[in-house]
């Protein structure tokens, strides 16, 4: 072959491939045996809590907690405790209230930090902590 002929080719060939890219579908795919692995989960409206559903969603369950000033694991219990161990700072205990719509925690000798609990589908989140609960 010729210089010119293996050029002209090399060049076809790329341009025939940046026209495949072009015309296919965007972004990243994420795919399971050929099948979409992502859910096809209808969107939930975000929705605040009354204390006995902020009960029902934590009590006796351990999440994944995301704060500013840190994140970690903490356990609920029924009787207004919690425990957590911070990825940083270590282990400890706190307390947590729910009153109307408002819930509270105390971590360690702090004040307590309050707000609303709601539900946004794939999180809570309680005062200042997105929550994630550990699946078992």
């Amino acid at each position: 072959m010729n210089a010119r002929l293996l050029r002209t080719l090399t060049v076809a060939a790329l341009a025939l491939s940046l026209a495949a890219c072009a015309t296919g579908p965007k972004g990243v795919r994420i795919t399971n045996n050929g099948q979409s692995a992502t859910t096809a989960k209808t969107p939930v409206p975000i929705t605040n809590f009354t204390a006995d559903q902020i009960k029902a969603a934590i009590v006796g369950k351990t999440f994944q907690y995301t704060r500013p000033d840190g994140n970690g694991f903490v356990t609920y219990n029924a009787d207004g405790t919690f425990s957590f161990q911070d990825d940083a700072k270590g282990g400890g205990v706190g307390k947590w209230t729910a009153n109307g719509t408002q819930y509270c925690e105390s971590w360690g000798k702090g004040l307590p930090e309050c707000g609303v609990f709601k539900n946004t589908g794939d999180a809570y989140f309680a005062s200042n902590s997105r929550l994630v609960e550990m699946k078992t």
